[in-house]
């Protein structure tokens, strides 16, 4: 295991150890992690997502985007609760990004517990995954990660 690799160890293991919930998946030469902060939220509590995608090719990955890299799904016995991008406008330009070896992206996001609507969720049990949009592959696919399940207040 590389120097990269390693980091990537140290990290997750650090997150496992403060009570963060973490999901991971490689795909190609990218590796993907999302992590929240802890499995258990207080209802109004922000719940604070990051994902982090990191390069583990020996050469640069070009990463390719129409204004939208990501999103972030809340769903709830598999219903649709939240999505991130739900009321947000994106560019239609196509950025281009290089990811050299070794190097990440971060992207963070908080959920304020309210549903599409904008109304307060229930407590109960919730997943959340990270979808990475931006194409680094033929054919292309988004890649989904997680989910990672939370529990609101009771």
């Amino acid at each position: 295991m590389g120097l990269a690799g390693s980091a990537t160890v140290v990290c997750a293991l650090a997150l496992l150890l403060s009570g963060a919930t973490v999901a991971v998946r490689a795909v190609d030469d990218l590796r993907f992690e999302m992590s929240l902060e802890r499995a258990a939220y207080a209802p109004g509590d922000p719940v604070r997502v990051v994902m982090r995608v990191a390069s583990a090719a020996a050469v640069p990955v070009t990463l390719k985007t129409t204004g939208q890299a990501y999103d972030v799904l809340v769903r709830q016995r598999g219903a649709l609760v939240w999505q991130w991008s739900h009321d947000k406008a994106f560019a239609q330009v196509l950025r281009v990004h290089t990811l050299v070896p070794g190097e990440a992206l971060l992207y963070e996001v908080a959920w304020d517990q309210r549903d599409l609507q904008g109304r307060r969720v229930d407590a109960g049990r919730y997943e959340v995954s990270c979808v990475f949009l931006a194409r680094f592959r033929e054919p292309y696919a988004p890649v989904e990660v997680g989910p990672v399940r939370i529990a609101i207040g009771r």
